[in-house]
């Protein structure tokens, strides 16, 4: 039976604690039939980095493409070789060398973090505005959709995850208008949106976007949507798959995407 995870980060990646054949017999193990590796690849030269943490290199991308182009010769699952491009509008001609560096088959679109802030892995939410914060990340996501170039957006609203790790809350309802804009303009132009399932787990306790998002995208039109675990760990690999699929039937996609040389391919979601 179909089940794919479509964002993956394994030693490729500075964050990443899972060599490329252990993430091969995770995935094995949790009865995925296909994945998609999607290294990080920042675009910011390290700007939402604190100083005190050690800068990350760039990504290798032959010794990266070549392992896995060698390793899906014999891996038992299909293996597509894609690329988590974060925060492209903070460094455009970067990540255009980055994305002409490869026949990608898939690019996740991120934004970890706003101008002049670390990346909300980093950050400490005591005191902050969330409201201000929020509102410049949604406006920062919607010129990312409006003017970079990616398969699927990834985590929605990646900065919730880390604001109830720190014990906080936050409405998300307040910005609808602002996620309605950028849902809108991923449907108009074709683009995919992610379900990101690394938080189902955790203090957030639900899908990245969930139900209510998912049928607000179906509803403007959206048919493009991929899933993934966003693991860096053997443990996370394909987890809350099954609960993203299901959500989706409930909020109207009859399909899920996983993409091949940066054009989707449609799996019958009443089939899985």
């Amino acid at each position: 039976m179909f089940k794919a995870d479509c964002h993956l980060h394994t030693t490729f990646s500075p964050d990443g604690r899972q060599t490329p054949e252990q993430l091969i017999e995770a995935s094995v193990a949790a009865g995925l039939t296909e994945i998609t590796v999607t290294e990080h690849c920042e675009c910011n030269d390290n700007a939402a980095l604190p100083p005190e943490e050690t800068p990350w290199p760039d990504l290798d991308v032959k010794a990266y493409t070549e392992t896995y182009e060698k390793l899906r010769k014999t891996a038992p699952i299909k293996i597509n070789i894609g690329i988590e491009i974060g925060q492209a509008t903070q460094g455009r001609e970067y990540a255009e060398k980055m994305l002409s560096a490869y026949d990608w088959d898939f690019i996740l679109g991120s934004l970890h973090n706003v101008r002049g802030e670390y990346d909300f892995y980093y950050m400490n939410y005591e005191g902050k505005d969330l409201g201000m914060l929020f509102s410049q990340y949604f406006d920062q996501l919607y010129e990312t959709v409006d003017t970079c170039r990616f398969s699927s957006l990834s985590h929605l609203y990646y900065p919730v995850r880390y604001i109830y790790r720190q014990g906080q809350t936050l409405d998300l309802e307040q910005f609808d208008e602002k996620i309605k804009l950028i849902l809108e303009l991923l449907a108009k132009k074709g683009l995919g949106l992610e379900i990101n399932t690394s938080s189902v787990n955790d203090c957030f306790g639900d899908l990245v976007p969930g139900y209510k998002y998912a049928k607000m995208f179906r509803q403007l039109g959206g048919e493009i949507v991929t899933v993934g675990s966003d693991s860096h760990y053997t443990e996370k690999v394909g987890t809350g798959i099954d609960t993203a699929y299901k959500m989706l039937k409930e909020a109207g996609f009859s399909a899920v995407a996983t993409f091949e040389k940066q054009k989707p391919v449609f799996h019958n979601i009443y089939n899985i």
